[in-house]
């Protein structure tokens, strides 16, 4: 039976890599170091393959399908955000085995030969696999366009995927790249619930997650912590194990959280956060009844988020919105409101407009980087 011999979550936020000049660099720094800390855990535990759970920032996908989950099983992959990448080996007989074994137990489950990966999967193979050669098999989550699998779905899939590996002989790795608290692209950007982010941190530091489970995708986008959705994956890989925080980081707009989980660490390595002292949900009183934050984007904005993610995606295309964004919003075939929006210094109006908030986000983080790295 393959053994598990490493597993954490890890924050994959974008800044890491950019290092924008306004961010707090020091908390940056706290959050890559944990992610390094936890890549020399790997050097100890030698992973024969390294399952790799992430999230989908409409930068693989995108509208024209949105599948739930999916599984990677090309012979390698490579993930990119704007001018950084790396590429890796992807353990195709293990991932291959994988997704048979995991459709014979009747859990649908989507594959790919050809996927771009995002910043979920580069972050950590920038700060946790480095230069290491071990392969990787990525997975990816739906966290951001509704419908949402459940917690409950999220952690079956990881039991299925756990009983797929009892005929393999290897030993693996697995990273959940995703989290915490944040509501990028939102009114709520500024706003993360990091009380919500310390009860999180508590459960798992007591190996508790029975409340977490129960929790509903609604419930998630409400904290902005829908990104756990990998955590749970890898739970139900796993086992209801205890977790240790390596760090957590507050920053304006993001929780940063990284939890070992796998090998465990002696009790006082794992902060301040003591049992009990964070009242169930960080203390919040859960009120809505449908999406707020992250809403299921309607078909009618469709030419809107097809012209953002060409400018997150698409270097040349980027490179002339830069360079003359008058002409490239003339040339976009949008509307007179769309235009102005595009025109503006935010991404506010564009998603009072129906851009989905990551789109209108991230577009608008790799113009400014762009710009400051250019001038």
């Amino acid at each position: 039976m393959a053994e598990i011999v490493a597993a954490a979550a890890a924050v994959h936020a974008p800044q890491l890599l950019s290092r924008p000049p306004y961010e707090e660099l020091d908390k940056l720094d706290s959050s890559t170091d944990a992610l390094k800390e936890f890549g020399q855990v790997l050097d100890e535990t030698r992973p024969d393959a390294v399952l790799v759970i992430g999230i989908d920032h409409l930068e693989t996908f995108w509208l024209e399908a949105v599948p739930t989950f999916t599984l990677v099983i090309s012979e390698e992959c490579e993930a990119t955000y704007t001018h950084f990448s790396r590429r890796k080996k992807v353990h195709t007989d293990l991932a291959v085995d994988l997704l048979k074994g995991v459709i014979a137990q009747d859990f649908d489950l989507t594959y790919s030969q050809d996927a771009e990966l995002g910043h979920a999967f580069l972050t950590p193979f920038e700060y946790i696999l480095g230069d290491r050669d071990t392969p990787v098999i990525p997975l990816l989550v739906n966290s951001y366009l509704p419908p949402l699998p459940s917690p409950r779905r999220c952690y079956a899939l990881g039991r299925a995927i756990a009983k797929s590996l009892e005929s393999r002989p290897e030993r693996i790795a697995v990273i959940a790249s995703g989290g915490m608290s944040h509501f990028p692209g939102t009114a709520r950007y500024t706003a993360p619930n990091y009380e919500f982010d310390r009860w999180v941190i508590q459960e798992a530091a007591a190996g508790r997650y029975e409340e977490l489970l129960d929790l509903t995708p609604v419930n998630l986008d409400e904290v902005g912590e829908s990104e756990l959705l990998t955590w749970f994956v890898m739970l139900g890989i796993i086992g209801d194990v205890p977790g240790t925080l390596l760090s957590y980081q507050e920053l304006s707009h993001h929780g940063h959280g990284v939890i070992q989980f796998a090998p465990p660490l002696a009790p006082e390595r794992g902060g301040p956060v003591g049992d009990g002292a964070v009242p169930r949900h960080g203390g919040h009183t859960f009120a809505q009844d449908d999406y707020v934050y992250y809403r299921f984007p309607e078909p009618r904005s469709l030419p809107l988020n097809k012209f953002l993610r060409r400018v997150i995606t698409d270097g040349e295309f980027r490179d002339a919105f830069v360079a003359d964004r008058d002409a490239t919003i003339d040339a976009g075939g949008l509307g007179e409101k769309e235009r102005a929006a595009l025109r503006g210094d935010g991404f506010d109006d564009l998603v009072g407009l129906g851009a989905h908030p990551l789109l209108a986000l991230s577009a608008w983080q790799v113009v400014k980087n762009e710009l400051s790295r250019t001038s």
